[in-house]
């Protein structure tokens, strides 16, 4: 078969027109939402900051952990026991 007849005409541009294309073809994909409030957000009473109500500390990851230890055991079990000579 013809080489030339399988190649998309995308294919056929040079990088940076392929670049400029997919740019412009990405920006029509985007979702653009105007602005909800423009305005400052009044401040808290005393003019004291207010932190958000956000977690201190991370989410446990418990299954990595649990998958980390379990592959430990295996590897311990695999190795048997250390006999100095």
């Amino acid at each position: 078969m013809n080489q030339e007849k399988n190649e998309s005409p995308f294919a056929a541009l040079s990088w940076e027109e392929q670049q400029r294309r997919w740019m412009e073809w990405r920006s029509r994909q985007l979702d653009y939402r105007p602005a909800e409030d423009t305005q400052p957000a009044p401040k808290a009473p005393g003019g004291s900051l207010r932190a958000p109500n956000l977690p201190l500390t991370p989410p446990p990851r418990r299954r990595e952990l649990d998958q980390v230890l379990a592959r430990h055991r295996q590897a311990l079990r695999r190795a048997g026991e250390f006999h100095a000579t």
